[in-house]
């Protein structure tokens, strides 16, 4: 288990090949001219000039029809990556990841960019189908370095960066803050509760800057070491890598090693042997800010938005305590605020942000380690025949520990000329918890298969077949305790409240595959050519019934230019028919949801122990009981079917190419988990129905032209447009969030609605829906208006039930029922762009060489929660007030200052429910991205000979040096959540350093 996610690995035999001539593809490779499918080739020497942490990131506007949004910026976070949309609302939408032949699943992030050798994406169906029910999202073939015959070298790189804060979010500080307090207060009728925010005290607070405070200068650090060589039957390649890169946020930190090594042995004439070996161990720090009981900010948004000050006045003295963020003694201040109920602490966090995370003990640790060792048999091999055979084993271990440890320290405020501990949430000692989780798992596959080749003149056939068997099996486990005495105690049973402590922990469903493929090539006249596949996939996670599925694909391409009518064409160097159809399927998240969890029988079980309950001892009293899951045994594989047309066109002697792609995507018997009525026993089932739509239309343009032999220069443009509908769904499916974390829920079957959908306060419930007719996780809420600004505005408004004054937003009763209720609640935009497109530029002179790569999106939506915080007041009192973003409290009404603003009143009660979800938080979300901007110099071979060197590069670069967007005022709009069904929601995120780097390449 890796990330939540289960990874069967089946391995094949790695194929060391030249881009320029081949391409890799599953279970072979295959002539360029010769591709029938929509693959892409990733310019990998272009693609190390990005100095990407992880694969992911090397993708990130490489190729057409391939979005990946960065899901934030801490140190070791992922990406999103979609390929021709989104075909899937519960299961995984990421593409699979096959890295030297064998599948690891829907990440990559152990495998080291610097050993990356090709990237092949295969985005359509006709080329994805031979991985059958793995490949509905698109496949990404990764091939490493392996060694090959010569002298052996050795290649040092490193890297140093150092990080900043590329931007800050303009909030109020200093007496803008205290006045905004103030203001609302005055327009909801009641006066100050904290005094320090009174005019009294403007210009005399000790004022902080969070994002001063809690952001820093951070260093990013790596460095690879590989070697490789071989002689005529012995080839050998070995690297190991590590990575440091400390986050821009204080205590924040991410550390990776990886070593990989690859061996291959040519026995004789028709038997290699060869194995590889991968090795990756990361360790996470503190990523989560202000963790455990302590309080919560989780965004560059929440830092910004801290009271720019601690100070307060002390209840006994009545007079102003200035509060440090750190003491001169190295202690740290905390804050105060009063409250109705009289004097008391704020969370640890209110009370300094800082001094909760650098008392952060939060640390996860990830290692993965593979060995695919196979053997290569070449059964018969005359001028026109070869038949080979390949058997290959796989074994991969996977395991994942955390623990954390948070607790309520000691704080210190200089009062009356004296440092005084000050004493908070009413406890007289210190609190701390402790947790800790583990979970591992193994994956074990072994695989055969069988490739045959017949050549004549005119002619080329190749067939393909092979069986695989892989097996998965995993375990976990959890513990947490609190109330311990000391921040060194680590150990569960050490606490000293014994019904605090927690455990749980179980064997993860067992998973078992069988497959069998197979794929037919036929090139007839080197013009015309025919791929075909099948493969038929069986899993343990359905029931005997649906137990298989079966994955066919075809595909014909037309080389138009060996006809004679374009063969002497000298202005046209390529062109290239494609059409391809294909199936390819998904199991989603549906392990163990097939079959019964205790029994065949929908029953109840009860469950007893010995004296529990306030029981006797000795008599057995009942704890709880449950229902066994109500489980549908028809359950099958969500099937993906996708049509592809495609055009390849070549001029300027191949300087010039171009590709266009049109396709349509379509998902049907789509997993989902649907409500039912509770009197059933259970209140929802996992069942199939709907069907989603994609279509869309990608182009790539590159040019590479040899000016001279000083100057060369290359181009690359890169779009794909997207159009995703819910074909059929039958009843909405929503989620709901509360902050930035997200749940599901779905209509009852009859169509009524289980479970309210009220958006208050700020509470987001069901902000996004997936509705037959429109794109999946469209944003879901009311339509505004405008501003309450008159008599007969303020009429309608309460007339449809809004408890609103004059300066609050008058909602529009869209379903003309005279109230305003859940009915009113329409599509307000979606997060899926309509394009997204790369741009990347180079040049070389001499021994010189310059790149820029650049990505972006049209035609996209925010929802953003950000705007909405930076925009209302917290409703609550003045424990916690957050600072509102200039330009909005700029834009707030006011009738006497601002009467035409465009947001509403200040107010800290909220009684028009302004916040909720609507229009107004709705943002344009296109922006362009310069990412990477590089200067790089080789020193010639000449003055390396005499140190006997081969190659020695150094280079500078920046690493997202800007962003172009309307939507920077509230963060990036970069916004990617793990789940489809909220894409483009924007809760906030820590923020994308810019990095300045220096690199060194050298190779003996």
């Amino acid at each position: 288990m890796w990330g939540g996610r289960t990874n069967i690995a089946i391995t094949l035999k790695s194929e060391n090949t030249a881009l320029s001539d081949v391409v890799v593809i599953g279970y072979g490779t295959m002539k360029k001219s010769d591709v029938t499918g929509s693959v892409v080739s990733i310019d990998t020497k272009s693609m190390m000039k990005r100095t990407p942490v992880n694969v992911a990131q090397a993708l990130q506007g490489a190729a057409a029809g391939v979005m990946v949004t960065s899901q934030d910026g801490a140190p070791g976070s992922n990406s999103a990556v979609r390929i021709r949309g989104i075909g899937t609302i519960n299961g995984d939408a990421q593409p699979l990841y096959v890295v030297d032949g064998v599948q690891v699943g829907s990440s990559a992030d152990f495998v080291n960019p610097s050993d990356i050798e090709s990237i092949e994406v295969l985005k359509d169906a006709s080329a994805t189908a031979i991985y059958g029910s793995a490949g509905a999202n698109g496949v990404i073939m990764i091939t490493t370095k392996h060694g090959q015959k010569g002298k052996a070298n050795v290649t040092v790189t490193a890297d140093w960066g150092i990080q900043t804060l590329p931007y800050k979010l303009n909030t109020l500080t200093g007496d803008d803050y205290a006045r905004s307090i103030r203001d609302s207060k005055a327009n909801d009728g009641a006066g100050l509760t904290n005094q320090i925010w009174s005019e009294a005290y403007d210009g005399k607070r000790n004022l902080i800057d969070w994002q001063d405070q809690m952001y820093r200068t951070s260093l990013r650090q790596q460095y690879g070491v590989s070697a490789s060589g071989g002689t005529e039957n012995t080839q050998y390649n070995f690297s190991v890598g590590y990575l440091n890169n400390k986050g821009i946020i204080v205590n924040t930190n991410y550390d990776r090693i990886t070593a990989r090594g690859s061996l291959k042995s040519k026995v004789n004439k028709y038997l290699e042997l060869g194995a590889d070996m991968n090795y990756m161990y990361s360790t996470v720090k503190g990523n989560n800010i202000g963790l455990g009981n302590n309080g919560n900010l989780s965004s560059q948004r929440d830092i910004a938005q801290m009271a720019p000050s601690l100070d307060y006045i002390d209840p006994a003295t009545g007079e102003a305590v200035h509060v440090n963020v750190v003491n001169p003694d190295g202690t740290y201040g905390a804050g105060y605020a009063p409250t109705p109920d009289g004097w008391e602490g704020m969370t640890a966090t209110a009370q300094n942000p800082y001094a909760s995370q650098m008392e952060i003990g939060r640390t996860t640790r990830n290692s993965r380690i593979s060995i695919n060792p196979y053997i290569d048999l070449t059964l018969l091999k005359t001028k026109q025949h070869t038949l080979n055979a390949h058997t290959i084993m796989s074994w991969t271990q996977t395991n994942s520990d955390n623990d954390e440890f948070s607790g309520m320290y000691k704080r210190y405020n200089n009062i009356g000329g004296k440092m005084t501990e000050v004493k908070y949430e009413g406890r007289n000692q210190a609190y701390y918890s402790f947790g800790l989780g583990q979970s591992k798992g193994l994956s074990k596959s072994i695989e055969t298969y069988l490739t045959y080749n017949w050549k004549t003149d005119f002619n080329t056939l190749t067939f393909m077949v092979g069986n695989t068997v892989s097996k998965y099996e995993g375990s976990w486990v959890s513990a947490s305790a609190y109330d311990f005495l000391s921040p060194n105690n680590r150990l569960i049973s050490l606490t000293t409240n014994a019904k605090s402590i927690q455990g749980n922990g179980g064997f993860n469903a067992q998973v078992r595959t069988i497959s069998y493929y197979g794929r037919l090539v036929y090139n007839l006249f080197d013009r015309y050519i025919l791929t075909a596949t099948l493969r038929r996939d069986g899993s343990s996670n359905f029931s005997s019934g649906n137990r298989w599925g079966t994955f066919p694909s075809v595909a014909l391409a037309w080389r138009a230019k060996e006809e004679t009518f374009l063969k002497n064409v000298k202005e046209i160097s390529n062109a290239k028919v494609r059409f391809g159809w294909g199936q390819t399927g998904n199991a989603g998240g549906i392990a163990g949801r097939s079959v019964y969890a205790l029994s065949s029988a929908h029953t109840k079980y009860n469950f007893y122990a010995l004296g529990a309950g306030g029981g006797t001892t000795g008599q057995l009293t009942q704890e709880t009981g449950f229902y066994a899951p109500l489980v549908d045994t028809n359950l099958k594989w969500e099937t993906n079917e996708q049509l592809n047309i495609g055009l390849d066109l070549g001029f300027l002697d191949g300087d010039l190419n171009v590709s266009m792609d049109f396709f349509t995507r379509k998902t049907k018997d789509l997993l989902l988990e649907r409500q039912i009525r509770p009197s059933a026993g259970n209140t929802s089932i996992y069942t199939n129905f709907g069907q989603i739509n994609n279509t869309g239309f990608e182009f790539s343009i590159n040019y590479n032209k040899q000016i001279n032999k000083d100057w060369s220069i290359n181009a690359a443009l890169n779009g794909s447009t997207l159009k995703n509908k819910i074909k059929k769904m039958g009843v909405d499916y929503t989620a709901t969030c509360t902050g930035g974390n997200s749940t599901y829920s779905a209509d009852d079957i009859d169509g009524s609605n289980i479970g309210a959908v009220s958006g208050t306060g700020f509470q987001w419930n069901n902000h996004s829906i997936c509705r037959e007719g429109e794109a999946v996780g469209s944003y879901y809420g009311y339509k505004v208006a405008g501003i309450i600004t008159n008599q007969e505005m303020l009429d309608k408004a309460k007339a449809q039930g809004q408890d609103a004054q004059m300066g609050d937003f008058l909602f529009v009763d869209t379903d003309k029922s005279g109230t305003l209720d859940d009915g009113d609640r329409q599509i307000i935009g979606n997060g899926l762009p309509t394009m997204n497109f790369g741009l990347n530029l180079g040049a070389t002179y001499k021994n010189w060489d310059f790149s820029i790569y650049s990505y972006g999106v049209l035609g996209m939506d925010i929802l953003s929660y950000s705007k909405m915080r930076l925009s209302i007041m917290n409703p609550s009192d003045d424990a916690w007030t957050p600072a509102l973003l200039k330009d909005s409290y700029k834009k707030m009404y006011n009738s006497e200052t601002n009467p035409g603003g465009t947001l509403p009143r200040l107010t800290r009660l909220d009684n028009n429910k302004n916040s909720r979800i609507s229009d107004a938080w709705v943002e344009n979300g296109n922006f362009l991205k310069i990412s990477n901007i590089q200067i790089g110099y080789t020193v010639p071979r000449k003055w390396l000979e005499p140190l006997s060197l081969t190659s020695v590069r150094a280079y500078f670069s920046i690493q997202n040096l800007c962003t172009i967007s309307p939507y920077t005022k509230y963060g990036d709009p970069e916004v990617g959540q793990g789940s489809v069904i909220y894409t483009g929601l924007d809760t906030g995120r820590y923020a994308n350093p810019r990095t300045y780097m220096f690199g060194l390449n050298v190779t003996f």
